[in-house]
């Protein structure tokens, strides 16, 4: 006669073991999947912002939008043209009780659009920049920045040509928020992810025009 049985305890110990060592296994790709799902989503905000920023040059004699020292924050002027969509935020921002994660390239409203600009063209014109396809549009702003009041750009225009340090830029952009990469917003409206050793490289290379435009 056929005699059933349940798990002795030592096959259930083993049983247990296995699951605990595949559980363990699985953790890592369930977060590394959680992660490239808020990197997408990121992208996909910083998308809009693109678009919205294509169309509002369009209508505004290709200026683009400014920051709060010209007059009115990019985050209001491109509402019209994004809506719903207008996102300021990363869904993988650490710092959640700020409102903005997105910043603006300073070098791009350094001066108002119709303004002339003493030393070169004025960047604040989308056609007066030379490689819009090298040139981010925004950022990711940084842990490090934290709580305190979020501005809508960066600093990193009073560097004029002179080489950022690494680490002031990192101090400012969240160069590391997407396992080892950050997403980047580029004039001509696309979005990379760019890992932080890649980013130091292009940060002050000679002709990279990363931040700078003019560099």
């Amino acid at each position: 006669m056929k005699n059933d049985h349940g798990f002795t305890l030592v096959e259930s110990l083993v049983v247990m073991a296995v699951l605990g060592s595949l559980f363990s296994l699985a953790i890592p790709s369930l977060k590394a999947g959680y992660d490239e799902v808020g990197r997408m989503k990121c992208a996909s905000n910083l998308s809009q912002l693109g678009k919205g920023m294509l169309l509002y040059a369009t209508d505004n004699g290709m200026c683009l939008p400014q920051t709060d020292h010209q007059s009115d924050s990019w985050t209001n002027s491109l509402k019209p043209y994004v809506g719903d969509s207008l996102v300021t935020r990363c869904p993988c921002d650490e710092v959640k009780t700020r409102t903005r994660t997105y910043v603006m390239n300073d070098y791009l409203s350094a001066v108002p659009c119709g303004a002339e600009y003493l030393s070169g063209l004025n960047l604040s014109r989308l056609v007066n920049v030379e490689r819009p396809a090298r040139t981010v549009f925004f950022f990711e702003l940084s842990k490090a920045y934290g709580t305190k009041s979020v501005p809508d750009h960066l600093h990193l225009a009073e560097y004029n040509g002179e080489e950022i340090p690494p680490n002031t830029f990192k101090s400012l952009v969240g160069v590391e928020r997407h396992a080892g990469r950050a997403n980047y917003l580029f004039l001509d409206g696309h979005v990379e992810p760019i890992s932080w050793t890649n980013a130091k490289v292009l940060i002050n290379q000679t002709g990279g025009r990363f931040v700078d435009p003019n560099k």
